[in-house]
């Protein structure tokens, strides 16, 4: 049962009477921020990072599943009939040394696959976002008088390696617990704090996963007449990939090839007999993706062919992995975005053009029947200084202005879509 009459107050600006409550609950949030930034795990090892989000989601009141795809989290408050609307943050860090400084800087280190030790950062603000969430789910419980429906929580992992959103809808994300009606997600961005992006339509790039084999002759340093160097082969590769982009395709087509990393060899006086890339390409439609991926092959096929090896020797191209372009609902977006304009005014909510960075939150839009998604973005920088982008060691966001704004802006969304009708609007 609700209680009966609510003050005028209440409905003419609830809000900002909720929103009054994150003064008090910065200081708590501040805490779990920089412990999740100085504890960060790697993609698929988020074993702590999981723990800690179902214990917060517990405490904010809602049913938590945890191991949902690997360890993925869920959480669930069901309030009445209603949308069921889902928040989703992600879980993982990079293998990225933190330079920053900070006193609540990352220390841990850990071994790649090729036993190389590495250090983990949050180095995209994961820890930002699961700090969203958490403040965003403590306020929405706390005034759950307020709204109705059923409000699911998503701790995602693996977002980095773009395998978790898949994983967990694979586990049964929309068939064991209320399908949503929306679905919504934020990211950092290195933009001034305290402001909010958006773009309708397609908004960030596809991404294809590529490796590359090149095979050779090995031999001895001193004699390379007698072999074919497959490092010097993968050299004239990566230049001639670059008239993929610049001669073959058309400017207007937001595409990007970057080749990212190279092994070869273990000592100076050997010329080994394979070399191993990895390339990443970003374009919006999977058809430009499948004429990259032609292309490449067909690249290194002809310079393997012009040193002279056989075919069976020609490099073996594979795809290791896709991630769809990111869709936001237009109509949807419309609607958030015009609560946000109420909400933050709209010199603080800016329209952003199309980016060639991935997000596997996509996943989440392709069920069948499609989920409406809004994706929006969130400015993490201090507006007096340059901030480093995504992925530096040096990356670290001014953190109150973003958590609040995030916090503030997620559950304006959340209201909107599951407020009362009286106070609806």
């Amino acid at each position: 049962m609700r209680s009966g009459k609510r003050s005028d107050l209440e409905k003419k600006d609830l809000l900002k009477t909720i929103l009054a409550c994150q003064e008090k609950e910065y200081p708590f949030l501040e805490s779990l921020y920089q412990d999740l930034h100085r504890f960060p795990e790697l993609s698929g090892k988020e074993e702590k990072t999981s723990r800690r989000m179902a214990a917060e989601m517990e405490q904010a009141g809602f049913r938590t599943t945890s191991h949902v795809g690997g360890y993925g989290v869920v959480g669930v408050l069901e309030n009445g009939s209603g949308p069921a609307v889902m928040i989703r943050a992600d879980l993982d860090a990079l293998p990225v040394g933190e330079k920053t400084g900070l006193p609540y800087a990352s220390r841990v280190r850990t071994l790649t696959g090729t036993g190389s030790e590495v250090g983990v950062m949050h180095a995209c603000g994961h820890d930002i976002h699961m700090t969203v969430l958490t403040g965003a789910a403590r306020l929405l419980g706390r005034f759950r008088n307020h709204w109705q429906g059923s409000l699911v929580l998503v701790a995602q992992p693996a977002e980095e390696n773009a395998s978790g959103a898949a994983a967990m809808i694979a586990d049964g994300l929309f068939s064991r617990f209320p399908r949503p009606d929306f679905a919504l997600g934020l990211h950092v961005l290195p933009e001034p704090a305290g402001t909010l992006f958006y773009h309708e339509g397609y908004w960030f790039a596809g991404s294809s996963t590529v490796e590359l084999t090149v095979y050779g002759k090995g031999g001895h340093a001193a004699r390379p007449h007698e072999a074919i160097d497959p490092i010097v082969l993968s050299a004239q590769m990566i230049l001639a990939f670059q008239t993929l982009i610049s001669r073959e395709t058309d400017p207007a087509e937001p595409v990007v090839l970057t080749v990212s990393s190279i092994h070869a060899g273990a000592r100076d006086n050997i010329i080994p007999e394979k070399a191993f890339f990895q390339i990443s390409i970003r374009a919006l439609s999977r058809e430009q993706h499948d004429r990259m991926i032609r292309s490449l092959k067909r690249t290194a096929d002809g310079i393997a062919w012009a040193a002279g090896l056989p075919e069976e020797r020609f490099p073996k191209l594979s795809l290791r992995g896709y991630t769809p372009a990111l869709y936001n609902d237009p109509k949807l977006t419309r609607r958030i975005v015009r609560r946000f304009h109420r909400t933050f005014g709209r010199s603080r909510v800016l329209e952003m053009p199309v980016l060639t960075v991935s997000e596997d939150f996509a996943h989440f839009g392709l069920t069948d029947p499609r989920i409406p998604l809004c994706f929006f973005g969130l400015g993490m920088a201090d507006p007096q200084r340059s901030m480093p982008p995504l992925h530096s060691p040096y990356l670290a966001p001014v953190p109150k202005p973003t958590i609040q704004t995030g916090i503030a802006a997620m559950t304006a969304a959340v209201l909107e879509l599951m407020s009362l009708p009286e106070q609806a609007g």
